[in-house]
């Protein structure tokens, strides 16, 4: 960390305004709402996992790709996960889907089997309290 040089009545200042906050028991409340709010705590650590399954819908096949968002062994509810494939020879991912985990922090999607066999994989962006993550590639058989 690098040291700022303050003027001394600049810190004089601050110090007259934290006792003030002290005397009148507001400066735990700030404290408490700047750790609510994340400002200046690091990201919280994100794992995301992948699976699928082959679905027999009414004589139609279809693949089921699932996923769980977590964070030190935690669901994380409510965030935002995408899926992207790519197929054959084509080595950029594109985005298939999207959708929000539940409060066991899963996702679901639903797709039409491959005509050719492609790669899938979940992706979260992170967001002011959790870090990015990425599940492992898993591969969709025609």
């Amino acid at each position: 960390m690098r040291a700022v040089r303050v003027s001394w009545p600049a810190r004089a200042g601050s110090a007259t305004a934290v006792a003030v906050l002290a005397v009148g028991g507001l400066l735990a409340s700030a404290g408490a709402a700047s750790a609510v709010a994340g400002h200046g705590q690091a990201k919280l650590p994100t794992t995301l996992r992948i699976s699928n399954k082959l679905v027999a819908r009414h004589h139609h096949h279809a693949s089921s790709v699932t996923g769980v968002l977590d964070s030190r062994r935690k669901p994380v509810a409510g965030e935002t996960v995408t899926l992207e494939g790519r197929a054959g020879k084509h080595k950029k991912w594109v985005v298939v889907g999207t959708s929000t985990t539940d409060s066991k922090g899963s996702v679901t999607f639903t797709i039409g089997l491959p005509t050719k066999t492609a790669q899938a994989e979940l992706v979260f962006a992170g967001d002011s309290t959790y870090r990015k993550s990425h599940s492992n590639v898993i591969t969709l058989k025609k």
